[in-house]
Order: structure tokens, then sequence, then C-alpha cells
């Protein structure tokens, strides 16, 4: 890493302009198409869960996650004050989907279907719960009791006092902030690795930016149920962007990396069967 750094700098200064336009095109995209389907969902959750967390079960947290989509499922867990690992596993797995808006709204336009965005949304939201439900029931529920989320200023077992709606801006602000910021970074670097070896241009994108891939699956020419079932897929797995938000927002000791990473490719493989099947039995 040390070595590996400070050559990713100096390739950004020997390619600024690509360097730029990378970052400028994940900019728009945020503003255009993530930030509009998060942040004003994100605030009124915040407010909603601080004030309902202790009667909240655990059902309403995922159903509040889903709805918002990732990482609001990850911001949201930091103030559920239940204290079952299993439980906790699986309201993490279940909620690391993709925001319905972003899902229904704009890849169903990139699509050219609504129908389509409907069951990338239905295939990634039942796909996230199966990959839930099948990481709580693996999980050790002996497992040391991990520490209070981030936004949890009481012991874990007290509730958090309520956001005030200034709160709950600012909290769901520095999380855009952390969305915006990570897929910069991993656009990026996917311009810059890309640019010496296109013929990994779109894989290598969609792995670390999904967002970006699923622009250009989008407009692959491939028949619309595999475009359809790919982007369901894609978006399941949620790249290594969304993989990052949702680490840098669970509660401390809650899931390792490679667990993680698991079942999100469950969570992946799951929603392009689903939308695949759905595709083809409804073409």
């Amino acid at each position: 890493m040390p070595v590996l750094l400070p050559l990713l700098m100096l390739w950004m200064l020997l390619n600024p302009a690509l360097t730029m336009d990378a970052a400028s095109a994940a900019c728009r995209l945020f503003v255009t198409s993530v930030l509009p389907g998060l942040f004003p969902y994100m605030v009124l959750a915040l407010m909603l869960v601080s004030r309902l967390s202790a009667s909240l079960p655990p059902m309403g947290l995922v159903a509040l996650g889903w709805c918002g989509g990732s990482p609001t499922g990850a911001r949201l867990l930091g103030l559920y004050p239940g204290d079952g690992r299993k439980q906790r596993i699986f309201l993490a797995v279940s909620t690391a989907t993709m925001s319905p808006m972003f899902l229904l709204g704009t890849v169903g336009g990139w699509l050219g279907s609504r129908w389509a965005g409907t069951v990338v949304l239905g295939s990634v939201v039942i796909g996230g719960g199966l990959a839930g439900l099948l990481a709580g029931r693996l999980t050790n529920g002996d497992h040391r009791k991990p520490p209070a989320g981030p936004l949890v200023s009481q012991t874990e077992k007290a509730p958090p006092a309520p956001l005030s709606f200034g709160e709950a801006v600012e909290q769901a602000a520095k999380t855009m902030l952390l969305v915006c910021g990570t897929m910069v970074m991993l656009r990026v670097t996917a311009a810059l690795t890309t640019a010496a070896w296109p013929d990994v241009a779109l894989p290598l994108t969609t792995l670390l930016e999904v967002t970006t891939g699923a622009v250009e699956i989008a407009a692959l020419p491939l028949p619309l149920p595999l475009r359809t079932a790919i982007i369901a897929g894609a978006t399941g797995f949620g790249g290594t962007a969304s993989v990052m938000q949702n680490r840098a927002l669970y509660p401390p000791g809650l899931i390792s990396l490679p667990e993680q990473l698991l079942w999100q490719a469950v969570h992946g493989g799951v929603s392009f069967l689903l939308a695949l099947g759905v595709m083809l039995l409804t073409a």
C-alpha cells in the first residue's frame, strides 16, 4: 500500500484530463441520479428511527432500509438498539440494496422499460431478503455483541436521543459525502486502469462503481432480459463502492470483510437468477 498509493497519485498527475473527466462524470451521476433518490428519504428515516428505535421491530427497520437503499440501511442500523448478532447480521445483509427510486426510475429509464426497472427492483429486494435470512441462520449467535454504531451516544441498551431536523440533515449529508467520495475515487481508479487495459473496462468499472457500470450495461447490444438480469446481479452485489460505504457505517465488529463480500455475492447471484427468470417468463 505505501508503494501503490504514490504510484496512483503519480498516475493521476500524469493524466490530469482523464482524472478530472472521470471525477466530473462521477459527480454528475451522483447529483442527477443518486443524491435525489437517497438524501431526502434518509433525512426522514433517521428522524423516524431515532424516535421509534426502542419499539421498532426488526422487519420495520428492514422495510425502511429497503425503501431507502444502500447505505441507508447501514446508517439506520447504528440507531437500532437490538443486541442479537444474528438479527443484526440479517438486518445488515438484507438492507444492503440500492435505492428503489434509483432502480425503478433511473435504471428503468436507462433500459427503456419501466417493467424492467420493476423486475430489477423486485429481484434485488427479494435477493437481499434471502441472502439476509441465510446469513442470519449461519451466523454464530454466541459471538461477542458489537459495540454501538457511530450515531449512538448512549449505551447499546439505551435508546438514542431523537434527532432534530438539523441533526438528521447533517448526518445524512455526511453519509452522502461518503457516497459521492467513494464514487469519485473508484470511477477515477477505473478510468485510469481501463485506459491502460481497455479490454477490462466494463467488468472492472461495474465491479468498482456499479452505478457507472449499470449505465454502460443498459446500453449494451444485448436482449432486454439479459441486460435486465445483469444489472440486477450487479446492483444486488453493489460493487466495491457500495461495500465500502456500508462497511464504513456498520456498527464496529458486526461483520468481517470476507463475510460481507460473500453475502453481497450471494445477493447478486440470487438477484440475477430471479430477474432473468421473470424476464424470460414474461417476454
